[in-house]
């Protein structure tokens, strides 16, 4: 019963995507072989070994823009492009929920690392971000532990990744950086409401959660192009990771990685032949 209610819900979100969803003419076959073919972190089904648990998966063998990097050098100044009007919303928490994205055309159903994450709703007003001129929806977000990006080869305990759809298959991902210190009073909430129960989404009755509040004070940023960093490792994605990070406490790091059943995160990709950009903070 709970495997139905988890896929008639992913169907209604995939509903909900029209307004930034395919265009006529487009490909509105759904590829959903991240949540058929098992993969993971542990055993023989680890990130080292996805490219070849299934055809669907070649990506994330042969890809040339793959993801997560290590942010270190070709690094160009650019003027800054990023702004987001995040608001209170409905706290709406799952543990190893299904996300479906358009990328590029192509419908796709993802999993987003076997870990906690919060959705939000298609509705006004809605959760956006502007980034070089073009809209996006916040469509969820979750964590990683360790993080996945690095800054010049340093590992974060955590990492959270803030999945953004836009119009005609454009995807965004805002990487924070985790960094143990004082408690985070946002995340103290998500701890507090944790799902005992997999792949069903929670609605948490009476709490809100705004994501501006997990962002950093700072607005600085690095920008690169990337993948999912996990299957199918799909390519196309604009990455911007911001450059300060923000605290959680290590209890609170600790529970989170808990509730994700310990690590979560691929191994950083080559770079090969892109450039990371940098935006200082606004003025």
């Amino acid at each position: 019963m709970t495997g139905y209610f988890s896929r008639w819900c992913v169907g209604l979100l995939v509903m909900s995507l029209a307004p930034f969803s395919v265009l006529a003419g487009q490909d509105k076959s759904v590829n959903d072989s991240a949540v058929k073919v098992k993969w993971g972190y542990k055993g023989d089904i680890v990130p080292e070994r996805w490219g070849k648990l299934t055809p669907a998966f070649a990506l994330c063998a042969t890809g040339k823009m793959q993801s997560p990097i290590d942010i270190t050098q070709k690094i160009q100044i650019v003027p800054h492009g990023l702004s987001w009007q995040y608001q209170s919303a409905p706290m709406i928490i799952m543990d190893n929920g299904d996300t479906p994205l358009n990328l590029d055309g192509h419908q796709m159903i993802i999993n987003e690392g076997h870990g906690v994450q919060l959705n939000f709703k298609d509705s006004p007003p809605r959760e956006m971000i502007t980034f070089l001129g073009n809209p996006y929806r916040l469509v969820e977000f979750h964590f990683h532990s360790p993080s996945e990006n690095r800054w010049h080869g340093q590992s974060f305990p955590m990492e959270m990744h803030f999945v953004h759809q836009g119009k005609a298959g454009k995807v965004a991902v805002i990487g924070v950086f985790v960094k143990a210190g004082e408690a985070n009073p946002a995340i103290q909430q998500i701890v507090e409401n944790l799902p005992k129960v997999e792949g069903r989404p929670f609605t948490i009755k009476g709490k809100r959660i705004n994501p501006a509040d997990l962002m950093p004070h700072g607005k600085a940023y690095y920008h690169f192009k990337g993948s999912l960093t996990t299957p199918p490792c799909s390519e196309g994605l604009q990455w911007v990771v911001m450059a300060d990070a923000i605290t959680a406490s290590p209890a609170q790091i600790a529970l989170l990685r808990k509730a994700m059943g310990g690590d979560n995160a691929r191994a950083v990709q080559p770079l090969n032949h892109r450039q990371i950009s940098f935006s200082a903070e606004e003025n």
